[in-house]
């Protein structure tokens, strides 16, 4: 039988995780100069695609020695074709990484899933797992276009595929090219440089977004690292990137992410909230059917 430890028992948060790792020194442009890059403005391609995806832990099991993180994942595409965007598709699951069989809370139903160890940092590592195989699903029924990631580049894409991330913990330019990243302006890149991550060859490059005129801001703001595939048109792409992401920045008086959180992912993310149900009103189930809290 298993035992309710805690609901919604997320500690630390994400963003206070230990930074991603990173080479420098393994730097290697793949563009010369080294010096801010303008393009004339470009058509989108379409149909263009974004992709999201977001993960909730809603609670803590014990069975002995033994611990479970029940939790939700969901991801969905918003699509922009003929002049418009639209949402296309969506999927939401509940899993228990940890359960070797299904376990159903009231009208609560979670699916097992494996993880690498029984440790709380494994199950919450095998819940990030379980959204990102979800996020390869939506993305599997798509075709045609460009598709946009929020996050590195994971997926398996057979056409162009673009990663964007938001915030820098981890360095990938040695000091004297790191200098450019706060000469950028509003609309300016970098040249593109090769980034190895998991056994993947990609070419990244870091973009400025526009800004409000307002207030104080830190050398990072409105700044975006995107990544593609090394074996695709990277060069194409980076300036395409300075036609679409600057276009699709939010503004701070409609999203506190502002400007990194683009416009349809931050309305994917709203609708994906919803999708996955009130967090007081399962955490009342879990604790009803479960054994309290």
């Amino acid at each position: 039988m298993w035992r309710l430890l805690a609901l919604r028992p997320s500690w630390p948060p994400p963003e206070a995780e230990a930074p991603a790792s990173s080479d420098p020194e393994g730097f290697r442009p793949l563009e010369e100069p080294w010096e801010a890059r303008r393009t004339e403005p470009r058509p989108w391609p379409e149909p263009l695609y974004f992709v999201d995806g977001k993960e909730r832990e809603e609670a803590l099991l014990a069975q002995g020695e033994r611990l479970a993180l029940l939790g939700c994942v969901a991801a969905g595409v918003v699509v922009h074709q003929g002049g418009r965007m639209a949402f296309l598709s969506f999927a939401v699951r509940r899993v228990g990484v940890g359960l070797s069989e299904p376990l159903r809370a009231g009208e609560l139903l979670y699916e097992p899933v494996e993880a690498s160890g029984s440790d709380y940092a494994s199950l919450r590592e095998g819940l990030s797992r379980a959204r990102e195989a979800l996020e390869g699903e939506v993305a599997a029924g798509l075709s045609g276009g460009l598709l946009v990631v929020d996050g590195p580049v994971r997926l398996l894409w057979p056409g162009p595929l673009l990663g964007y991330i938001k915030t820098h913990w981890a360095r990938y330019l040695p000091g004297p090219e790191e200098a450019l990243l706060h000469a950028l302006r509003p609309g300016e890149r970098t040249p593109a440089f090769r980034v190895r991550r998991r056994g993947m060859e990609l070419a990244s490059w870091y973009l400025r977004l526009p800004l409000p005129p307002e207030g104080l801001r830190p050398p990072q703001a409105g700044l975006l690292r995107v990544e593609t595939p090394l074996s695709g048109p990277f060069s194409q792409l980076a300036d395409l990137s300075l036609s679409l992401f600057p276009l699709l920045a939010s503004h701070p008086m409609k999203d506190p992410r502002a400007p990194q959180n683009l416009v349809p992912v931050g309305a994917l993310e709203r609708e994906l909230a919803r999708r996955m149900g009130s967090p007081e009103v399962v955490g009342r189930l879990l604790a009803k059917h479960l054994g309290g809290g």
